[in-house]
């Protein structure tokens, strides 16, 4: 389905709202202290790339792609990923409460992570500046090379804000029919206060981290579940053909030939971010 179409002029690019890349990260989760070995990471993790070193010993568990290169002012360098322990001394999971809130995807998720004792954190490195589909497609290749060889319990997306089961994100990372943005991203819902008709927000959260718009919709009159399909066809439009949507521009809504009008503004909740609203004309 063909989503977009140009109604108004372009704007200049230069005035437009933008988001920026952050760091991508997820916490494995463990209610058991795991056993984190670089040795059995690398060995999982050459099963997804050709070139790739690991640490030395005694080193922090940072793992460089020579074939993968940064560009920086006075430099060139390799992508690197880190999976970083917290302090053994003081166990125990840091979980924002928002990690709790929108797991529509896996209902026994909060059942699963309230034994969870221990964490291992896993991140990109020297990483902003990739062309964002390479820089997610290196991220998950490594993250699911860890979960491989730690098995953790829960895995919570950090820039999704939702928890995963480990094994549904290996086999859907691993399948020919991947989902790229499972991993990274989220739509969430929301009532808004005491408005009339009980109106709702919906939106997508994760896509701002890798520098492209998320989205957000108001409504009262439309099915939570036809909205929710919606946002991850827009999602996935937006991964597919990257920042393209201006203000003023359609997108297709949930009925064919619909035309649901397009702003870039500041999210109405957090993370403050650049998204793109959408309402029906």
């Amino acid at each position: 389905m063909t989503y977009l179409k140009i109604v108004q002029p372009e704007e200049n690019e230069a005035n437009q709202l933008k988001n920026y890349p952050e760091a991508l990260s997820a916490k494995l989760l463990f209610i058991n202290k795991p056993d984190v070995n670089a040795e059995a990471i690398l060995d999982e993790a050459k099963l997804y790339f050709k070139n790739i070193v690991g640490p030395g010993e005694g080193e922090a568990l940072l793992f460089s792609f020579p074939d993968i290169r940064i560009e920086l002012a006075d430099a060139n360098i390799p992508a690197q990923c880190l999976a970083a322990i917290p302090d053994e001394k003081h166990p125990g999971i840091d979980l924002p409460e928002t990690a709790l809130q929108q797991n529509w995807h896996w209902s026994e998720a909060n059942e699963f992570v309230k034994d969870c004792k221990y964490e291992l954190l896993v991140t990109d490195f020297m990483t902003r500046t990739l062309e964002y589909k390479q820089r997610v497609n290196l991220f998950m290749n490594f993250l699911v090379a860890v979960i491989k060889a730690t098995a953790p319990n829960v895995v919570y997306s950090v820039s999704g804000q939702k928890l995963l089961a480990p094994t549904k994100l290996i086999s859907i990372w691993d399948s020919e029919e991947r989902e790229e943005l499972y991993g990274i991203c989220n739509v969430r819902l929301y009532n808004i206060g005491d408005t009339p008709g009980k109106e709702m927000l919906m939106d997508t959260v994760g896509l701002s981290i890798i520098g492209l718009p998320d989205f957000q919709i108001r409504f009262s009159n439309f099915d939570v579940n036809d909205i929710a399909n919606l946002l991850w066809n827009y999602a996935y439009y937006i991964y597919g053909y990257g920042d393209v949507i201006k203000d003023g521009n359609t997108m297709e809504g949930i009925t064919t030939g619909s035309k649901w009008r397009c702003e870039r503004l500041i999210s109405q909740l957090q993370p403050e971010r650049m998204v793109i609203n959408v309402q029906p004309l």
